[in-house]
């Protein structure tokens, strides 16, 4: 036992390299199957190579370390297997912007030369999130690593991509899409993020045709789409254009002839009630050309520039250049009615960072009819849960209304298209590998798809292509049976359809069985005044810096300490304190602990937790019991995935039971002269439960609890990693004892409000009187004098000059006869309470002032009630005291 290091305060920056360094050394994490053991696993979400970690990130993985370590100790075969995802549109946005500002185009040095730069970013900063997910002390198999992009796993996806073509379920569409000019790529609806906007309305001046002074007004948020105008419509109920039936009307500008149409989607209160029908460029419009067979008609380049669709003159302008120029034009002409003030939303491409426009293109769907259903199976035949449960409701929502997916990127990063046309007789050939000539004319002349695939038809496969799904050798093989499905996914909750029902989709369809069991949604981190976390708005922590000041224990339990279920975390960098202070106090109970055992011979080492026995002392036997309870309560939290539950938990034992209490209990028989037999006996116990503790805390604070456990004996090149996880023991547990010593720890908390009440000092013995009989206590009562410092008498006295309290069913009787002074007391006590009063009624005041509820802050409104309530228990305990002294 290294009995010197514990004289130190805790430095986790010292700990940490040097204990990563062992796990990985033995490779303590590898998966290995054991036809004896359960399996549990796990697949890394993988972070995209788009950056540094953030605080989501820490949590996500502190919680599956949790389960993974928990497990481990539990008997399970573990594996947790992790990986990076290529985010091919945001890394190609990133790397596209990085070589631009080094005067590089992406377009002039082509695919091949993009892509070596693209692989070097990959090399910078997958190796940078990889060193910091191992600084966080995560638990995964290294050796197993997967990126997204790796040769296996790209097999995977290809393989999946021509199985579901074959299948008929992939095919080629000519639709409207979500297009990122920047990116100039399809872009799915979740990545278009809604945003409010100021803008204006135009009203524009469209002539009927055959009558050169009657008009229609048209009003429009965006006027230079009114080149791809393929007619007008109105409400069939609209009586003030009942006339225009069978009409046209003629586009100014372009002076191109369309009809007027009638469609229920027109809103008649809108506007003008008459509204430009755009196909090409809306998706409402599109629908109601669909349903007038009025055709396409795109006007737009993929930059978002006019195509040769327009007049000459606005042909290559920008967009919103060509506004510009248009309104203007249309003021010359006496064609624009009004321009006004308007409030709208668009759409903008959380890629690109500007308004998407939708765009006609043709595009590669896969069919998610069948796949959505059997997604909803999953859940509805309880295959899969949800947690929190309500995002049942969302899943179920999304689910049944269920669009084909469009997987078609125009990008170079990403696994490009397995599709191959034939210049010959363009016949469309899909293969995993690329096919010598046309299987329909024999031709040579094949040419692959240039698109790439969206991200998500990659990471879709992830929780079995990790395994080598795609060509697996026979131990691949062997692993993913014995490994899959997985147990568990925790990830956010705005990937749900992105990912997770993705995931179980191709699941059931490739594997015929569900990924994983459970999905555990982590809230949303926010900053103190509750706004995401970006970059751009500076609230952004650095994980590197965090996890050097504070340690990374301290961050991972403070983190996890905070989550609950369904609501988002406020995060402050102070917040790591309670972490913090959490280790330094496991570190000074083992200084107390081991420097004892060296004073009676106990040998920590020897102090196994397995080894603890039921005890007759009193004493030990409600240590013993508290924390099998402990135990109890962590066990179901992880069992129910209750994290905060289980490290509060562990920390109310820890600080308030094992520290506060039992260490004090303990002091009397480690003093000077006390019984050497009982003291070796009390300190073998404490070693042995403090074993165990460890353990238990070891899934959330993995650095502290190797560092101790290592320096109180020789290991031998073990972890406390893989010591057994206590279990609940009844045959150990004393419920009397338990019982009882919780109502001592009560009825000294009543005595010691009652000192701080009266402002006693708390070295001064008090004479306290218990409504009980003699044999109450029992063996208990020198342990609730030693704690409350007083002596206690077992009788229903009332002293003259008494402080009254009730526990339960005792009434306790505090002494005052000269401690207090009655006038003074009175005079003191008289000033608080009028002070109290004053301050509540002025907070009272504040919260019923309407304009301050409304203006104020809410972190302000939350923090005057909480000041007002503390103010009124401390005005009812006074006016308490106040009573007593004024009855003397």
């Amino acid at each position: 036992m290294n009995l010197e290091s514990f004289n130190k305060p805790f430095e986790p920056q010292s700990v940490e390299p040097s204990r990563r360094q062992y796990w990985e050394q033995h490779k303590f994490y590898a998966s290995v199957r054991d036809s004896t053991r359960k399996p549990y696993t796990i697949v890394m979400p993988p972070p995209n190579i788009t950056g540094d970690l953030h605080m989501g990130h820490v949590l996500n993985n502190a919680l599956q370390d949790i389960l993974i370590r928990w497990k481990r100790a539990s008997g399970y075969a573990v594996s947790w297997i992790p990986g990076i995802d290529h985010a091919s549109i945001a890394t190609e946005a990133k790397v596209t912007k990085l070589l631009a500002d080094k005067g590089i185009s992406k377009r002039e040095i082509g695919r091949t030369e993009f892509l070596k730069h693209v692989w070097d970013w990959k090399k910078e900063y997958g190796g940078r999130i990889v060193g910091l997910l191992k600084n966080l002390g995560i638990s995964c198999d290294w050796d197993r690593q997967v990126f997204t992009m790796d040769e296996q796993y790209s097999k995977s996806v290809t393989k999946a991509i021509v199985q579901l073509h074959r299948d008929g379920l992939i095919f080629r569409g000519h639709r409207l899409v979500n297009w990122c000019p920047v990116s100039q790529s399809v872009i799915s609806d979740e990545e278009v993020i809604p945003e409010e906007r100021n803008g204006h309305l135009w009203h524009i001046k469209y002539q009927i045709e055959g009558e050169p002074n009657r008009f229609v007004i048209v009003a429009t948020t965006r006027p230079e789409t009114l080149f791809g105008d393929l007619a007008v419509a109105v409400h069939p109920d609209d009586e003030r254009y009942a006339d225009l039936k069978g009409r046209r009307v003629i586009i100014p500008v372009c002076n191109r002839s369309v009809p007027v149409v009638f469609d229920a989607f027109v809103e008649k209160d809108f506007g003008t009630g008459i509204v430009k029908i755009t196909p090409a460029h809306d998706k409402n419009d599109f629908d109601v050309g669909k349903r007038h067979n009025l055709g396409l008609l795109n006007i737009m380049n993929p930059d978002a520039s006019l195509n040769n669709e327009v007049p000459e003159a606005y042909r290559g302008l920008d967009r919103y250049i060509a506004r510009k120029k248009l309104v203007a034009e249309l003021e010359t002409l006496g064609a624009m009615a009004k321009i006004e003030p308007h409030r709208l939303a668009i759409g903008i491409s959380e890629r690109g960072k500007v308004p998407i426009e939708f765009y006609l293109s043709d595009q590669w769907y896969i069919s998610t009819e069948k796949l959505s259903k059997i997604a909803l199976n999953a859940t509805r035949t309880q295959k899969l849960k949800l947690h929190p449960p309500h995002f049942e409701k969302v899943w179920e929502h999304w689910l049944t209304n269920c669009q084909d997916w469009c997987i078609s990127r125009q990008l170079w990063w990403g696994h490009q298209m397995p599709m191959y046309n034939c210049s010959s007789c363009n016949h469309v050939m899909c293969a995993e590998t690329a096919p010598i000539k046309c299987e329909k004319c024999g031709h040579d002349n094949l040419v692959q798809d240039p698109d790439c695939l969206d991200t998500w038809a990659s990471a879709w496969l992830w929780a079995f292509a990790v395994q080598g799904w795609s060509d697996a050798t026979s131990e691949q093989k062997k692993n993913l049976e014995y490994f899959f499905p997985t147990d568990i996914i925790v990830t956010a909750p705005d990937i749900i359809f992105f990912w997770i029902a993705r995931m179980v989709m191709a699941g059931e369809y490739f594997m015929q069985k569900t990924p994983f069991k459970d999905v555990f949604f982590t809230p949303i981190i926010r900053d103190t005044q509750g706004r995401k976390m970006s970059k751009s708005l500076g609230n952004f922590p650095d994980v590197n810096g965090l996890l050097a000041k504070y340690g990374t224990d301290a961050i991972r339990f403070s983190i996890v300490n905070q989550l609950v279920p369904g609501q988002d975390i406020n995060w402050a960098d102070a917040s790591s304190d309670i972490g913090r202070n959490f280790s330094n106090k496991i570190w000074n109970a083992t200084r107390f602990l081991t420097m004892n055992c060296e004073k009676f011979g106990v040998v920590p080492e020897k102090c196994n937790f397995d080894e603890l026995q039921a005890s007759t002392d009193v004493l030990n036997s409600w240590m013993t019991s508290e924390f099998f309870n402990t135990v109890r309560v962590c066990t179901q939290a992880i069992d129910t995935l209750q994290f905060s539950q289980y490290t509060a938990s562990i920390y109310e034992f820890t600080w308030m039971i094992f520290c506060d209490w039992y260490v004090e209990l303990v002091k009397p028989r480690l003093a000077e002269g006390a019984d050497a037999q009982l003291a070796h006996q009390t300190l073998t116990v404490a070693m042995q439960i403090f074993d165990g503790l460890l353990r238990l805390m070891h899934p959330a604070m993995p650095y502290i609890t190797e560092e101790i456990w290592q320096k109180l004996g020789s290991r031998d090149g073990r972890t406390i990693g893989f010591e057994k996880m206590p279990t609940p023991r009844v045959d150990l547990e004393n419920q009397n004892s338990l019982v009882k010593m919780r109502e001592i720890q009560a009825v000294v908390g009543a005595i010691r409000t009652i000192r701080g009440q009266f402002t006693i000092h708390p070295g001064q013995e008090l004479a306290v009187n218990i409504n009980v009989s003699e044999n109450y206590f029992g063996s208990f009562l020198p342990q609730l004098e030693f704690l409350a410092k007083a002596k206690v008498n077992l009788n229903n006295v009332k002293p003259v000059f008494s402080a009254a309290s009730r526990v339960g069913e005792l009434n306790l009787f505090v002494d005052l006869n000269g401690l207090v002074d009655p006038a003074a007391e009175k005079d003191r006590l008289t000033k608080k309470i009028e002070k109290l009063k004053g301050a509540i009624a002025g907070t009272e005041k504040r919260l019923s002032n309407e304009e301050f509820v409304k203006g104020a802050p809410e972190h302000i409104i939350a923090g005057a009630h909480a000041q007002l309530d503390a103010n009124r228990q401390e005005l009812a305990l006074m006016q308490l005291s106040l009573q007593a002294v004024v009855q003397q």
